[in-house]
């Protein structure tokens, strides 16, 4: 990985061709409703598929793996592609998906999509985008259908993973031990908003910083919360703004063999606490980051 401290202007020029098509540099969009005593962020079909589901993510979890199935379609140039459509097409998608898309939440369908299609006429590649989430001693999803698709019949059946699921006919969503209306969750918290980003393939946020840390004395600042968020071949690694630490952590990547193979040419922005990174490959980098502690986002 080559690290180096650039000047500002080569530091800006660089981030821009870094994280250009990994996410969006604007703010993420804030729920409709602040927390306050008696309310809590809500969900709202504006916003981006992460923040989206932050609103349903119980605020003990402590992981929030997101996958936008639109983002999918967009890399391979198959944006039209449903449960409708030839069995060859959607087989073509799923392969190339498999093999060169970050895919962090797993795909929650898939295992069940020819039962979906088969019997009530819609499949995993009606899904719009996927959240699941785990942690405090539960597991749970939130899954964006099309609108044309009508899921009761199948969540009554059981079907797979959609035992004991609900559906929601206005928002479109099907859950499954999300957050209650009147008990917080993720989106009512700071730490956890600062790092959801914006639009992108797929989203991966950890509550807390990663396990692992260096044994020596090191200027890390804590990590209250942290994102990896993929878009096509780029990475970016969001820790919250004004952070002084970055370069210090950059360098901690190369101790990880793992990652300095696959997370690569990293560029720091320390004002928006965001490192961007080339991934040689984003289906391994997917399953680096939900599978092994990220280096990057170690605790001191």
């Amino acid at each position: 990985m080559n690290v180096r401290r650039w000047g500002i202007g080569v530091l800006a020029a660089g981030l821009m061709l870094a994280l250009v098509g990994c996410g969006d540099d604007s703010k993420p969009k804030k729920p409709e409703a602040a927390a306050t005593e008696d309310t809590y962020p809500v969900y709202a079909a504006t916003m981006d598929p992460a923040m989206a589901a932050m609103t349903l993510v119980p605020a003990d979890a402590t992981t929030l793996a997101v996958t936008d199935y639109d983002e999918v379609k967009s890399l391979f140039g198959l944006d039209d592609v449903t449960s409708r459509s030839n069995p060859a097409d959607q087989g073509d998608l799923w392969s190339r998906a498999d093999k060169g898309a970050a895919q962090v939440s797993g795909g929650l369908l898939r295992g069940v999509d020819q039962r979906l299609r088969d019997t009530y006429r819609w499949g995993a590649a009606d899904v719009v985008w996927e959240a699941r989430f785990a942690g405090g001693g539960k597991e749970g999803f939130v899954i964006k259908v099309a609108d044309r698709v009508k899921p009761g019949q199948a969540i009554k059946a059981g079907v797979g993973p959609l035992k004991g699921a609900k559906f929601d006919p206005k928002t479109h969503l099907i859950t499954k031990n999300t957050a209650a209306p009147d008990a917080e969750n993720w989106a009512a918290q700071e730490a956890l908003v600062a790092v959801a980003g914006g639009p992108a393939t797929s989203t991966y946020v950890v509550r807390g910083c990663a396990e692992g840390g260096p044994k020596e004395k090191t200027r890390l600042a804590p990590v209250r919360a942290y994102s990896v968020e993929f878009g096509g071949g780029l990475a970016t690694l969001r820790l919250g703004e004004d952070r002084d630490d970055l370069f210090h952590r950059l360098q901690l990547g190369d101790r990880a063999d793992a990652y300095k193979k696959v997370f690569t040419n990293g560029v720091a922005d320390p004002s928006t606490g965001r490192i961007g990174f080339r991934v040689t490959n984003p289906v391994t980098a997917a399953t680096l980051v939900t599978s092994e502690p990220v280096p990057f986002a170690v605790c001191d």
